[in-house]
């Protein structure tokens, strides 16, 4: 029953978003951008104890509350909110993120929660073509993940990404603070 419902909800929007008649621009390209974030990215991260180590396969969401672009427009604000542009983004920006993690199976020799969320901070910097081509991206970040052997459930990481073809795909890997789940990387996958 609940499948039918979204399935059902699913058409309309879709009807709507593709549809010539649409009244709303404006709406259609917000509502389509909101659909595409939720596609998410493969991720990989690590599960070990003292005497095994494995690699979990899941998938992280990257949403972006606040952007600020170095190189912008005279004309318009530095500063951007959710949809944010990828040349102003990709061309040299500092911005605040919030990374939904969800592992596909138990973390069985780290004995943390499946689901974690990651709170942090990058700087954007182009490589080359103005950071169309190639940029990279530097950053700390804390995650909050539930942990079943203390009460210590957060830790906190440095993360280091590549991007290209406009900032849609990318490579990210983080170095956490944590002997439990030391690293992650994740193919960056990014719709505008």
């Amino acid at each position: 029953m609940k499948k039918t419902v979204l399935l059902i909800i699913v058409l309309i929007f879709a009807r709507n978003l593709f549809s010539q008649d649409f009244p709303d621009e404006k709406a259609n390209k917000y509502l389509s951008w909101a659909l595409y974030q939720l596609v998410p990215s493969p991720a990989f991260f690590q599960d070990a104890n003292d005497e095994n180590a494995r690699i979990q396969f899941g998938f992280k969401w990257h949403i972006t509350p606040l952007s600020v672009s170095f190189w912008h427009n005279k004309y318009v604000s530095p500063v951007q909110s959710f949809f944010i542009y990828p040349a102003r983004r990709f061309s040299g920006s500092a911005e605040i993120f919030i990374d939904p993690e969800l592992a596909t199976s138990s973390f069985n020799y780290s004995n943390v929660s499946i689901f974690g969320a990651s709170l942090g901070s990058r700087v954007i910097l182009p490589l080359s073509g103005k950071g169309e081509n190639i940029c990279f991206s530097l950053g700390g970040k804390i995650t909050l993940r539930k942990n079943f052997d203390d009460d210590k459930n957060y830790y906190s990481g440095a993360e280091t990404g590549m991007y290209f073809f406009g900032g849609l795909v990318g490579f990210q890997y983080t170095r956490n603070f944590n002997t439990k789940t030391k690293y992650n990387f994740n193919l960056y996958i990014k719709y505008f």
